[in-house]
């Protein structure tokens, strides 16, 4: 089952980056983490069996994503999401297949 996608605009850590990792956590969310796993300031984020890192989304981009406004391209990106500086709107159109 895929998960949601992130939105084009209004993008939320909690209401959408969130539920398109399969975090597993409803707290302390930590963008860095979310992005690439690790633990950053004592927050480690761990995500469900249908998820896993923003880097690692089977497909992105959308209208607003800096790295590729094409809808639904094959992500070919994770150094870019994985790394400082971690930029929410890298991972619009975001979502596991």
């Amino acid at each position: 089952m895929a998960t949601p996608t992130v939105p084009t605009t209004n993008v939320g850590m909690y209401n959408h980056l969130r539920e398109a990792t399969d975090c597993n956590q409803t707290t302390n969310l930590s963008l860095a983490s979310l992005c690439n796993g690790g633990t950053y300031n004592g927050i480690q984020n761990t995500f469900g069996g249908q998820g896993g890192r923003a880097m690692f989304f089977d497909v992105i981009g959308g209208t607003n994503n800096p790295i590729t406004t094409t809808p639904n391209s094959v992500n070919l990106y994770d150094d870019i999401i994985g790394t400082a500086p971690f930029n929410l709107a890298n991972t619009i159109g975001g979502r596991y297949t």
